[in-house]
């Protein structure tokens, strides 16, 4: 008597391994579009139809894949720190801060939407009522956190000017990187890279003459 294929335990798990794989890639497809909707239109002025529509789904499938707005938008900002976090983390850690900041502006250069939604996000956020109102707040102490961490280890290295308040040069920098970011969405001309290059050579100990 032959076996059917549909009893067997292996076709009877394929299918639901192969339709949750095919889940998540759609699922992902729909965060890395709403990325660019949220990046482009902030998040409080759009309904779910609006988002659905901006990217070319019905509203039922994006609150069949993530439940609501919220859960989606929080979709966005985990895919956000995918996208950017290891690689700078990675860059600072094997150049030092001094270096790497020049070059992590240069590449945020290359990806406006990022900026863009950092930009809108952190307006929007100021409200306390924000979804993602906690979620800004402990990223930026995280990244000022992350910025101190850093200019102590370029002082252990020898690489920094003698005297600096590491806390206050920590805010400088954080300050310094938000500010010039929503000055080039403003202006495209502007060098984000030659200005923060400019920043960090200030911050340098001075070569020792001859």
């Amino acid at each position: 008597m032959r076996v059917n294929d549909r009893n067997t335990p292996n076709a009877r798990t394929r299918r639901p391994r192969a339709s949750y794989a095919n889940g998540e890639r759609t699922r992902a497809t729909l965060v890395d579009s709403a990325f660019d909707v949220f990046a482009q239109k902030g998040y409080q002025r759009l309904s779910i139809r609006q988002i659905a529509e901006a990217i070319g789904t019905s509203h039922t499938a994006l609150l069949h894949h993530f439940g609501s707005k919220d859960a989606l938008f929080e979709a966005v900002l985990a895919r956000r720190e995918e996208r950017l976090g290891p690689a700078r983390a990675e860059l600072v850690r094997d150049r030092g801060l001094l270096d790497a900041v020049p070059e992590v502006m240069r590449r945020n250069a290359e990806i406006p939407g990022v900026i863009q939604l950092d930009a809108t996000l952190q307006a929007e956020a100021l409200d306390p009522h924000h979804v993602a109102h906690d979620f800004v707040t402990e990223r930026e102490r995280a990244f000022l956190a992350s910025v101190r961490e850093a200019l102590e280890l370029e002082q252990n290295r020898g690489r920094l000017r003698d005297g600096l308040d590491l806390d206050v040069t920590a805010r400088l920098i954080t300050s310094q990187i938000e500010g010039v970011q929503l000055a080039w969405l403003a202006d495209r001309s502007v060098d984000m890279a030659g200005v923060l290059r400019a920043l960090m050579d200030l911050l340098r100990r001075p070569v020792a003459a001859n």
